[in-house]
């Protein structure tokens, strides 16, 4: 069912409800069970985010669980239910096996504008997020096919990830342009640029306090381009190295 119709409705992985719309299939309801009976006793809290849609979770634009912004609530055996109207969505993320909750990472992108940057460019991303207590590798930013970047816009993505490394303090960023033949003016060889600009980083991980039914500290890094230029120009199949010095990058400017 796609309406809500709980005093709290949970949509995981957003579960066959787009499927569903187009053919006749079930949404895996044994997954449920399974969801659930591990939320119970788990370290790691199942937090869903209230949106009015899975693609802007994915997105970045229901991240925040503080009051007065999107809300969130907790799956598990005594769940509070947040002071919302009946009717709200909460969407969250899991792992296709078990253990199945996943810590949340949202990565927003600020793309410089250049003279030379086309106004917008399309392609596949992927970061590695370092922090002193460990590093998480190749985090798919486009699993479900290549997206289109506006160069001087922001961009946001939700992903996720086992590990709860805490304060990212470097990101290498990995970018590779696509030429699609449905669309003529993305192929790309000699007359065009295939290059992707951009400014900063930005990393967000909403931990937990363990309190099951709050949220606890939102842990935000900013991270900038190393060299002389205030963006970082990456070329199709490289990678560019982001860092969490941005004041002393400006400075160096």
């Amino acid at each position: 069912m796609s309406e809500p119709c709980g005093h709290i409705d949970f949509y995981p992985n957003n579960e066959g409800i787009e499927e569903a719309s187009h053919v006749l299939v079930a949404c895996n309801h044994v997954r449920a069970i399974k969801l659930f009976i591990e939320s119970i006793n788990s370290k790691c809290s199942y937090v869903a985010h209230k949106c009015n849609s899975y693609q802007n979770f994915l997105q970045g634009k229901c991240f925040l669980c503080k009051e007065n912004d999107t809300g969130c609530a907790i799956i598990c055996l005594n769940t509070v239910r947040p002071n919302h109207a009946p009717g709200s969505k909460y969407f969250i993320t899991t792992g296709k096996d078990t253990p199945y909750c996943r810590r949340q990472y949202k990565v927003m992108l600020d793309l410089a504008k250049p003279p030379r940057a086309e106004s917008w460019v399309q392609g596949f991303m992927k970061v590695s997020l370092h922090s002193d207590n460990g590093v998480i590798r190749n985090l798919d930013l486009t699993p479900n096919g290549y997206e289109r970047m506006e160069h001087g816009t922001s961009r946001s993505f939700v992903v996720t990830h086992p590990d709860d490394i805490g304060q990212v303090k470097r990101v290498e960023f990995y970018w590779e342009y696509n030429m699609d033949v449905l669309q003529p003016r993305s192929i790309c060889f000699f007359w065009c640029n295939d290059h992707l600009y951009v400014s900063s980083i930005g990393v967000t991980e909403a931990e937990d306090d363990g309190n099951r039914g709050k949220r606890g500290i939102q842990v935000d890094t900013k991270l900038c381009s190393q060299g002389p230029r205030e963006y970082a120009d990456i070329a199709s199949r490289t990678s560019a190295v982001f860092i969490d010095k941005c004041e002393d990058q400006e400075l160096l400017n």
